[in-house]
Protein backbone atom coordinates (compact mmCIF):
# COMPACT_ATOMS: atom_id res chain seq x y z
CA UNK A 1 0.00 0.00 0.00
CA UNK A 2 2.89 2.61 0.47
CA UNK A 3 4.46 1.42 -2.59
CA UNK A 4 1.40 2.50 -4.34
CA UNK A 5 1.26 5.54 -2.35
CA UNK A 6 4.79 6.90 -3.03
CA UNK A 7 4.18 5.54 -7.18
CA UNK A 8 1.20 7.77 -7.33
CA UNK A 9 2.60 10.69 -5.48
CA UNK A 10 5.54 10.16 -8.11
CA UNK A 11 3.78 10.04 -10.89
CA UNK A 12 1.82 13.46 -10.15
CA UNK A 13 4.86 15.27 -9.17
CA UNK A 14 5.18 16.81 -12.56
CA UNK A 15 1.73 17.84 -12.74
CA UNK A 16 2.28 19.73 -9.46
CA UNK A 17 5.20 21.59 -11.07
CA UNK A 18 3.65 22.74 -13.92
CA UNK A 19 2.61 26.62 -14.14
CA UNK A 20 -1.07 24.91 -14.32
CA UNK A 21 -1.00 23.22 -10.99
CA UNK A 22 -0.45 26.42 -9.39
CA UNK A 23 3.04 25.62 -7.86
CA UNK A 24 5.02 29.05 -8.73
CA UNK A 25 8.88 28.12 -8.74
CA UNK A 26 9.91 32.41 -9.21
CA UNK A 27 8.99 34.17 -6.88
CA UNK A 28 8.89 37.40 -9.23
CA UNK A 29 6.77 35.77 -11.37
CA UNK A 30 3.71 36.87 -9.83
CA UNK A 31 4.97 40.31 -8.81
CA UNK A 32 6.34 41.24 -11.98
CA UNK A 33 3.14 40.27 -13.59
CA UNK A 34 1.52 43.42 -11.90
CA UNK A 35 2.47 47.30 -11.42
CA UNK A 36 5.65 45.95 -10.41
CA UNK A 37 6.71 45.48 -13.99
CA UNK A 38 9.21 48.41 -14.33
CA UNK A 39 11.21 47.63 -11.50
CA UNK A 40 14.80 47.20 -11.25
CA UNK A 41 14.34 43.40 -10.15
CA UNK A 42 11.67 42.69 -12.44
CA UNK A 43 13.89 44.48 -15.70
CA UNK A 44 17.02 41.91 -14.05
CA UNK A 45 14.94 38.53 -13.36
CA UNK A 46 13.52 39.20 -17.47
CA UNK A 47 17.34 39.45 -18.89
CA UNK A 48 18.02 36.32 -16.80
CA UNK A 49 15.18 34.47 -17.81
CA UNK A 50 15.79 33.07 -21.06
CA UNK A 51 15.72 29.45 -23.18
CA UNK A 52 17.38 27.11 -20.69
CA UNK A 53 19.02 25.15 -24.36
CA UNK A 54 21.43 28.49 -24.35
CA UNK A 55 23.12 27.73 -21.19
CA UNK A 56 26.04 24.85 -21.95
CA UNK A 57 25.30 23.29 -18.34
CA UNK A 58 21.50 22.61 -19.12
CA UNK A 59 22.30 21.58 -22.38
CA UNK A 60 25.09 18.81 -21.26
CA UNK A 61 22.84 17.80 -18.17
CA UNK A 62 19.81 17.11 -20.46
CA UNK A 63 21.77 15.26 -23.23
CA UNK A 64 23.39 12.89 -20.32
CA UNK A 65 19.61 12.44 -19.11
CA UNK A 66 18.38 11.45 -22.76
CA UNK A 67 21.78 9.27 -23.62
CA UNK A 68 21.25 7.51 -19.77
CA UNK A 69 17.07 7.28 -20.19
CA UNK A 70 17.75 5.75 -23.94
CA UNK A 71 20.05 3.18 -23.07
CA UNK A 72 18.52 2.46 -19.98
CA UNK A 73 14.76 1.72 -22.14
CA UNK A 74 16.83 0.21 -24.29
CA UNK A 75 17.98 -2.41 -21.63
CA UNK A 76 14.42 -2.34 -20.07
CA UNK A 77 12.71 -3.93 -23.20
CA UNK A 78 15.43 -6.26 -23.97
CA UNK A 79 15.20 -7.76 -20.10
CA UNK A 80 11.52 -7.91 -20.35
CA UNK A 81 11.57 -9.65 -23.83
CA UNK A 82 14.01 -12.11 -22.26
CA UNK A 83 12.07 -12.94 -19.03
CA UNK A 84 9.20 -13.46 -21.42
CA UNK A 85 10.94 -16.00 -23.31
CA UNK A 86 11.94 -17.64 -20.02
CA UNK A 87 8.56 -17.43 -19.03
CA UNK A 88 7.27 -19.59 -22.18
CA UNK A 89 10.08 -22.05 -21.84
CA UNK A 90 9.47 -22.41 -18.43
CA UNK A 91 7.32 -25.08 -19.07
CA UNK A 92 4.56 -25.61 -16.41
CA UNK A 93 8.20 -25.45 -13.34
CA UNK A 94 6.83 -23.26 -11.06
CA UNK A 95 9.97 -21.82 -9.94
CA UNK A 96 11.44 -20.91 -13.49
CA UNK A 97 8.29 -18.98 -13.96
CA UNK A 98 8.81 -17.33 -10.63
CA UNK A 99 12.18 -16.54 -11.80
CA UNK A 100 10.77 -15.26 -15.12
CA UNK A 101 8.37 -13.44 -13.14
CA UNK A 102 10.89 -11.91 -10.54
CA UNK A 103 13.32 -10.65 -13.85
CA UNK A 104 9.90 -8.96 -15.74
CA UNK A 105 8.57 -7.56 -12.08
CA UNK A 106 12.70 -6.21 -11.74
CA UNK A 107 12.57 -4.82 -15.61
CA UNK A 108 9.22 -3.31 -15.34
CA UNK A 109 10.66 -1.16 -11.62
CA UNK A 110 13.45 -0.19 -13.28
CA UNK A 111 11.92 1.51 -16.58
CA UNK A 112 9.41 3.22 -13.72
CA UNK A 113 12.45 4.52 -11.58
CA UNK A 114 14.36 5.81 -14.33
CA UNK A 115 11.42 6.65 -16.10
CA UNK A 116 10.55 9.35 -13.19
CA UNK A 117 14.97 10.44 -12.79
CA UNK A 118 14.11 11.62 -16.36
CA UNK A 119 11.13 13.72 -15.48
CA UNK A 120 12.83 15.01 -12.69
CA UNK A 121 16.04 16.24 -14.31
CA UNK A 122 13.95 17.36 -16.55
CA UNK A 123 11.62 19.52 -14.51
CA UNK A 124 15.17 20.91 -12.60
CA UNK A 125 16.97 21.87 -15.48
CA UNK A 126 13.73 23.43 -17.18
CA UNK A 127 12.29 25.20 -14.06
CA UNK A 128 14.65 25.80 -11.42
CA UNK A 129 18.71 25.78 -13.35
CA UNK A 130 16.69 28.44 -15.42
Amino acid sequence: MRLKALILGLLTLPILMTSAGGLALNPLEDVCRGEARTSPACREAETQSGDPSTNPVVDTIATAANIVAIIAGIGAVIIIIWSGFKFVTAGGNPEKAREARSTLTGAVVGLVIVALAWVIVSIVTTRIIQ
